[in-house]
Parts: C-alpha cells; structure tokens; sequence
C-alpha cells in the first residue's frame, strides 16, 4: 500500500480478541483513499463477506448477543409505548375520547379476544395517571430514556465486536453519545407510530392551536382535504423511510467507528430492514391465527413474541457485520492488511487500552497470590513419578 504509507496516523484501534494496537488513517484520508476510492466491489468480494457473516452467526454467538439485546428490547418496549401515549394523551387533552376510541380500535384489530380486556385496562391506569399532573409523563418520559439507552449501550457494546475493537471512547463521552442516540431513537419511534395513527380526528386540535391564533381561517379543511389522501398512498413508504433513518443512525453512532459522515443506505441496514420486515409480518400472522387457541395458544404467541425478538435484533446485528465485512473488503482492495482487524478509524482512542490495563493488573495481581500462596502446590508440570 505505497500510495497510503506517507499518510499521518493518529488514531489506534485495539484487537478485541487482543494483541497490539494497530494504527489508523485519519478518517478524511481514509474516506479519500478507502471508503470513495474503493466504493464498487469486485464480484467475487461477496462470497468473502457472506462467508464471514455466516461464521460469525452460527459460530461465533451472533444469536446469543442478539438474544441479550432481545432482552433489553424488553426493558425498552413498555416504558416507552408510555412515554408516547402519556405524551399523546397530553397533547391531544381535549380531544381524550378520541384517543380512547382510537386505541380501541388498534386494540380491536391487533390484539387477541382474550387479552382485549387487559391491555384496555393497563391503557386505562395510563389514561388515569396523565390526568393528574405533568409530573407522570416527565416521569415516564426519564425512564423511557433510562431503558432505551441500556439497550442502546448493549447494542454499542456488541457493534464494536462485530467490528472486532474495543471501545475507545471514554466513559463519559460513551453514555452521552448512547443518550443523545438514544433520544434520536425515541423521537423516530414516535414519530413512526404517530404517523401509523395519523387521522383527521387527530390533526384537527393540532392545526386548529396553530391557525386559530394566527387567523388562518380554513386552513385546517384545507389541509386535512388536501394531505390526508395523499398519506394513505405514502403512509408506508415514509415510515419505511423513517426505519431506514433509524438503522442508519444506530449503525452510524453506535460502533466506535468513524466512516466521516452517515451512510444512509448500506447493504447492511436494507437487508436489515427487509428481513426484521418479514420476521415482524410473520409473528403478526402466528398470533393472529393461533393466539386464540386456549392456553397452548397463549403460550405459543409468548414464545413466538420471544423468538420474534431475537430474530429482529440478530438481524440487525447481521446487518451491521455486512457493513463491516464490506468495509474490511475495501480495505484490502486498497491494499490494507485488514485480514484480521478492520481499520477504519476510531472515533476516539482515548479508552482504547482501558481492557488490556485491566487484563495486565488482573495478571500481575494473580501472579503476586502464586508466589505467596503456590510454594505448597505441587506443579502442573511435575510428573506423579518425581513427586516426593
């Protein structure tokens, strides 16, 4: 790599799997040289990166990392449908029988007959508790962001692997990067269910707090005669749009990886789109057509639910490791020795070698208890014979 070997290097990743750190490009010549210069892919590149994922997925605990993130989708999921519906219960106040007669209608048409009841009633106690104060929804409002960040924080955790590196950013810039995604996350979750919701019953409170102070008489009619049949033909595109924002932004922010700026569209995120798509349309039509099937029923649309969410997060995760697989590709189309650790630069290295500081302690503190506590030992190596 001749042309690359007069480039400055500022930054180092560290092996996760350990070693010595490697030094990096600084990310504006490493875009100039890798990522616009090798940006098409020899054909044959593909069966490099497909084996690779696939020894990563079914050798390597892609799925087991993706059931701990299946777990933290958990932690995330309740507090943050309530944040959105204290929020929308707030927003929406004076219109709150519209709100209930909406949600009985999601609950009519996507929830099972036997469990109809129960999430009435568990959206009934949210209903009850944003009437009484503000208090409730900055409440919820804390511990949706509380939750979703460890997910996110797991997530960043488990995409430095899948990079292969340590995180090298230090603590304290890690969870305020992980909180500002997080908040990113959020606001595009809500933004999505608002738009799967949207009806004229819901803008018109909206438009008319903004036309009726400005004086905008038929502004409202006007719009809602003039948007809402054009939503109905693009509700789903903008929201698939909108999901494809969302991976990009995770894939981007998550890893200790600095390509420069967002790549909206990568091979990786629309497989991962395309795929969690089909996973969630599948468990939809598991649970519509057995959920009500008496207790077996009930527990095979659990198990369902539980195995929908693995699949949705070891997929996401396999979208990531074709990126990086497509990265460590163009690296060695430039000529990089990235057989073994990709190269793309960090975006801070400062945290870089907190592990093997840790590692090297732990070493030398086990050593001290050898030497202080191992003389009555007998050695490994000393064979039964020669003992006294």
């Amino acid at each position: 790599m001749s042309k690359n070997s007069a480039l400055p290097v500022t930054d180092f990743v560290v092996p996760a799997a350990g070693g010595d750190p490697v030094q990096t490009l600084p990310y504006r010549e490493y875009y100039r040289e890798v990522s616009r210069e090798q940006r098409f892919l020899h054909f044959s590149a593909w069966k490099l990166i497909l084996r690779r994922v696939y020894v990563e997925t079914f050798f390597r605990g892609l799925m087991d990392r993706g059931a701990t993130l299946g777990f933290f989708s958990l932690l995330t999921a309740v507090p943050t449908l309530l944040a959105f519906y204290a929020i929308t219960t707030l927003v929406l106040d004076q219109n709150r029988r519209k709100v209930i007669e909406i949600t009985d209608q999601f609950i009519n048409e996507n929830i099972p007959e036997n469990f109809t009841d129960e999430a009435r009633k568990f959206i009934d106690t949210i209903i009850g508790s944003t009437e009484q104060s503000v208090i409730t929804l900055l409440i919820s409002v804390l511990i949706a962001l509380f939750s979703s960040s460890a997910y996110v924080r797991a997530f960043s955790r488990t995409a430095n692997l899948m990079y292969g590196r340590e995180e090298g950013r230090s603590l304290v810039r890690t969870w305020l990067t992980m909180w500002g995604l997080t908040i990113l996350l959020v606001m595009g979750l809500s933004l999505i269910a608002f738009g799967f919701f949207l009806r004229d019953d819901i803008l018109t409170p909206l438009l008319n707090a903004i036309s009726q102070p400005l004086g905008w008489e038929g502004f409202t009619s006007f719009f809602l005669d003039s948007f809402l049949p054009i939503w109905g033909y693009v509700r789903w595109p903008v929201i698939f749009a909108m999901s494809m924002v969302m991976i990009a932004l995770l894939y981007h922010g998550a890893p200790n990886v600095k390509y420069g700026r967002v790549r909206w569209l990568t091979s990786g995120s629309v497989f991962a789109l395309i795929t969690m798509t089909l996973v969630g349309i599948g468990v939809r039509i598991y649970l519509n057509n057995f959920l009500h099937v008496g207790m077996y029923g009930a527990l095979g649309g659990l198990i369902a639910g539980c195995v929908g969410l693995v699949l949705i997060n070891s997929l996401l995760l396999c979208g990531l490791k074709i990126d990086a697989e497509v990265t460590r590709v163009r690296e060695l189309q430039a000529g990089m020795h990235s057989e073994a650790l990709i190269q793309v630069p960090p975006r801070s290295s400062v945290g870089a070698n907190v592990n093997n500081v840790f590692n090297a302690q732990l070493v030398e503190q086990a050593t001290r208890y050898r030497k202080r506590y191992g003389d009555t030992v007998r050695p490994a190596t000393e064979s039964p014979a020669t003992a006294p």
